[in-house]
C-alpha cells in the first residue's frame, strides 16, 4: 500500500502491478491538498489534473479518483489499458506514463510529477500437483500467468475450455467437461494480484463413455492468446493415468 509522505505527493502503483493489455491498473496518488473533506470520502474530477499517455500518444483515463478512506488524503484511481495503441497490439517495451498536475506543491506553487510502467515479458508456467494420477484421484491443475490478471484489485479468472485433456487411445475434451467434477467453474486466481489461478478436479474413470486405460499416457494443454503480442501461446504438461 501507499506510504503517507506527508505534504508531499506521490503517484504509486500496487505491489506487483503490471501493465496488461486490456486489462485494469490501479494507481494511487497521495496528496493531502485533495483531502477537502475531512469528514466524508471525496472524489476527485481527473480533468486537468492527470494526463495519461502510452508511448507518448493520450489515452482515455478514469473521470475521477476515489477518496481510499476518511480523511486518508490518499486517492485511487482504475485505468482501462488498450489492446492496441494506434492500430498495433501493446507489446513488450510500450509504456504508460500518467503525470500528476498538481496545482499547489508544499511550497504553494504549481507543479508536476509522472509515474511510468512497461508492458513487460512474462513467463507463464503450466503445472499439476502430480503426474501419476489414480481413477477418482482429486488433483490440482495450475497456471501462472500475469496477462490473465487482469484486475490487481480483484481475483481473475481463467475458463477451463482453454485447457484440453486428451489420452493415447484418443479421448480429447476440455476440462469443463462435467466428468472432471472441478471444485470451482474457472481456473480462479488464489487471491487478488497474485498471478496464479488454480482449479481441483477429479480424474474420471470415464469420459463421454470412453474408459480411461490405466497406465495411459495422457497430456493437459493450455492455449494462451493473452500474451502482449497477441501471439498464441500453447503449453502442456504429460502425466500417467495411475491404479488406483
Amino acid at each position: 500500500m501507499l506510504p503517507l509522505l506527508g505534504i508531499f505527493f506521490v503517484i504509486a502503483f500496487p505491489a506487483g502491478a503490471s501493465l496488461n493489455p486490456g486489462g485494469i491498473l490501479s494507481f494511487y496518488i497521495n496528496d493531502d491538498d485533495l483531502n477537502t473533506s475531512h469528514r466524508g470520502i471525496d472524489e476527485i474530477s481527473t480533468s486537468g489534473l492527470l494526463e495519461f499517455t502510452i508511448n507518448g500518444i493520450p489515452i482515455q483515463g478514469p473521470s475521477k479518483i476515489v477518496e481510499t478512506d476518511l480523511d486518508s488524503g490518499v486517492f485511487v484511481g482504475r485505468l482501462n489499458i488498450p489492446s492496441t495503441i494506434n492500430g498495433r497490439p501493446l507489446q513488450q517495451g510500450d509504456t504508460l506514463v500518467i503525470k500528476y498536475n498538481d496545482k499547489s506543491d508544499y511550497s504553494g506553487n504549481p507543479t508536476t510529477t509522472s509515474k511510468s510502467i512497461a508492458v513487460t515479458k512474462h513467463s507463464t508456467s503450466f503445472s499439476t500437483s502430480a503426474k501419476n494420477i489414480r481413477i477418482g484421484q482429486q488433483f490440482q491443475v495450475k497456471i501462472y500467468d500475469p496477462d490473465f490478471n487482469l484486475d490487481s484489485r480483484e481475483v481473475d479468472n481463467i475458463p477451463l475450455n482453454l485447457i484440453e485433456f486428451r489420452t493415447e487411445n484418443g479421448v480429447r475434451v476440455t476440462l469443463d467437461n462435467k466428468a472432471f467434477d472441478a471444485k470451482t467453474t474457472t481456473l480462479r486466481e488464489t487471491g487478488k494480484n497474485t498471478n496464479l489461478f488454480v482449479v481441483s478436479v477429479k480424474m474420471p474413470k470415464e469420459i463421454d463413455g470412453k474408459r480411461l486405460k490405466i497406465g495411459a499416457s495422457a497430456q493437459l494443454k493450455f492455449t494462451d492468446t493473452t500474451t502482449p503480442s497477441r501471439t498464441t501461446e500453447i503449453l502442456k504438461t504429460d502425466i500417467k493415468i495411475g491404479l488406483r
